[in-house]
């Protein structure tokens, strides 16, 4: 039994090594975060005319919001967490869906973020930090999709954990590869985000890349913008 007891025991080496390989695990998990969070800090606005947030994506001049921060205007400033500033034009929206794109005067020279191409299945961990001026960096999980009654035309909204406050409606919600899952709509706390697929939707055909999938229509007799939109 003292024998067996004995084998049964780690050396320190061994204990060293467990170590070791759990070390090696973590660190490229908090570097994924760390990765996630520069690049949501980065790419966030806010939509000055609201107080809304919002995502640089797909392309250095397109911004996505949510359509009721947007309501009724025709050109809006939004702010950059560097500090810049850019007139941005609305140029499509989605009452449905509640999201809506605005195309900017002069592109940034920053990554946009891209929008997620595959539905999310419920347990997906995803990424939060909410309106620039006031970063909540947080993980959270996709609860459930479904219907929801702010959005009762919208099959697919998307319950979260997330902790959201007033301010958040636009701000992009990722997943660990800081692909957009979908952005804040609100509801209890903020927890209601709007999909990717309506998004990636809208997004592609203010860039021409599939104009047969999606009409865009100006924002609610809104004129289109001097330019059309290029994709730098």
């Amino acid at each position: 039994m003292a024998g067996r007891a004995r084998s049964g025991r780690m050396t320190t080496a061994q204990i060293f090594s467990v170590l070791a390989l759990v070390g090696l695990a973590a660190a490229p998990a908090a570097a994924e975060r760390d990765g996630v969070r520069r690049a949501l800090h980065l790419t966030s606005v806010e939509v000055q005319s609201s107080g809304c947030s919002g995502a640089l994506a797909e392309s250095r001049q397109l911004i996505v919001t949510a359509a009721h921060c947007v309501e009724n205007v025709q050109r809006v400033i939004v702010r950059f967490t560097t500090g810049w500033r850019r007139a941005a034009w609305v140029v499509a929206v989605d009452e449905v869906a509640d999201q809506a794109v605005l195309f900017l005067e002069d592109p940034v020279p920053l990554q946009p973020l891209r929008i997620v191409r595959r539905r999310q299945i419920p347990g997906t961990v995803l990424y939060f930090e909410g309106h620039p001026a006031r970063p909540r960096f947080q993980s959270a999980r996709l609860d459930k999709v479904g219907r929801c009654s702010s959005l009762p035309a919208l099959p697919n909204a998307l319950f979260t954990s997330v902790n959201g406050t007033p301010g958040d409606s636009g701000a992009p919600i990722v997943d660990a590869a800081a692909r957009i899952v979908g952005l804040v709509h609100g509801g209890a706390r903020c927890h209601i985000a709007t999909p990717a697929d309506t998004l990636l939707r809208l997004v592609d055909g203010v860039l021409g890349r599939d104009p047969r999938r999606v009409v865009v229509e100006p924002a609610r007799g809104v004129s289109r913008p001097p330019a059309p939109p290029t994709t730098s």
